[in-house]
């Protein structure tokens, strides 16, 4: 496989502080990854250096076009046209921005639109990069399930690798592996599945397991069933067998 970025030794210090201790991994092509970590784990200072935006020891090596998407993103023209450079774009480009903005949205101000719309924008600007790789900062809970869908579908169709940083929990069972931060460090990384299984880790690190997979986990304790589920009807289909 592919490798996109792989991150080497990599350590963030500010003011005399350690943010980032001594982290390495490897993001390959088609490998979805969901990272998370508590408050100050320094989910949002890593992205800031895979993004160049601060300084950093180590190395992080990026192989492709990557992009980063960061929550805070700020606007500064008028209108959500004017932001996109959609009198720019090509046929082709609008009709990216169309499947996930109305035409009259557009005319709108960005500051004065609903969160959500703003972070479509934030995204319709990553993905008109054509990015290969891209890391999105808590920018997919702000959707519901009908727009994660079509996000979804559309970096499937782009084959675009995609790295969620997120503190929703829920979010993990749609990626394939999962990295989870603490106090700046990696405290366990795996495939997703592998990972969740470690609940009594999890749960000392303050982070909890999405609801049908700590149900399973408890019922599996009891010899009701003998496997983890993901979803309300593999836990249904488990308990009639």
């Amino acid at each position: 496989m592919k490798k996109l970025m792989e991150i080497k030794n990599l350590v963030i210090e500010k003011e005399n502080n350690t943010i980032i201790q001594n982290i390495n991994f490897v993001i390959y092509e088609g490998v979805n990854t969901f990272l998370c970590g508590t408050p100050s784990s320094g989910k949002t200072t890593l992205l800031k250096a895979i993004a160049g935006q601060i300084k950093y020891k180590g190395h992080i090596t990026k192989n492709g076009n990557i992009e980063v998407v960061l929550e805070e993103g700020s606007f500064t023209k008028d209108t959500i046209l004017e932001e996109l450079d959609y009198e720019l774009l090509e046929e082709s480009q609008k009709k990216v921005v169309s499947k996930f903005i109305t035409k009259s949205t557009l005319k709108k101000n960005p500051l004065e639109v609903e969160e959500k719309i703003q972070k479509l924008i934030l995204l319709c600007q990553a993905f008109l990069k054509e990015p290969q790789l891209l890391f999105l900062d808590n920018i997919l809970t702000y959707f519901d399930r009908k727009m994660l869908e079509k996000v979804y579908a559309y970096t499937r169709k782009k084959k675009i690798t995609l790295v969620n940083v997120s503190t929703n929990i829920e979010e993990s069972l749609n990626y394939t592996y999962m990295v989870v931060l603490n106090q700046g460090s990696i405290a366990i990384e795996g495939k997703t599945l592998q990972v969740l299984e470690q609940e009594k880790i999890l749960k000392r690190l303050g982070i909890g397991l999405p609801f049908y997979v700590d149900l399973s986990i408890q019922l599996r304790l009891y010899g009701l069933i003998n496997q983890i589920c993901f979803t309300k009807e593999e836990l249904e289909g488990a308990l009639w067998k």
